[in-house]
């Protein structure tokens, strides 16, 4: 029974590695294992990590992953729109995979940020005939964690 799960767990993990380097070539990205570290962990932690909480868990795995590729790594990422980036005017830059609209609840004394759904925003009436290329929703305050 242990041998079928750990089957299946690398199953879908080939899977999901298969699905990343598709993603790699569709833009026009070539394929490297720092890339693919860099875009599992991403994909894998959606909790906006920092370039250098990163960069430390991907050391544990990878020994010779340096802080430069990783930071070179997300910023050709941004560039070519896989992932972006957040700055919630904290200490350091977030990133997160690309989702679909959402926006994000920022805890004001833990820090944490959560992603909040807002497939139903409306835009107001005085940017009608305005091209909107991405839209931003911040909620901040405190979660009930540290209330």
């Amino acid at each position: 029974m242990e041998n079928l799960a750990k089957n299946l767990r690398n199953q879908e993990y080939e899977q999901r590695i298969s699905q990343e380097k598709e993603i790699l070539n569709n833009h026009g990205i070539r394929v490297s294992h720092q890339r693919l570290l860099v875009l599992d962990y991403l994909i894998m932690h959606p909790d906006h990590p920092t370039a250098d909480s990163i960069y430390k868990d991907l050391k544990v795995l990878d020994p010779v992953i340096s802080q430069a590729t990783v930071y070179n790594t997300l910023n050709l990422f941004v560039e070519k729109k896989i992932i972006k980036e957040l700055d919630f005017n904290m200490t350091s830059k977030r990133y997160e995979f690309k989702k679909p609209n959402h926006g994000h609840f920022i805890c004001e004394s833990c820090g944490k940020i959560e992603d909040i759904d807002v497939d139903n925003l409306e835009y107001p009436e005085s940017l009608e005939g305005y091209e909107i290329d991405s839209v931003e929703v911040i909620f901040r305050g405190i979660c009930p964690e540290c209330r």
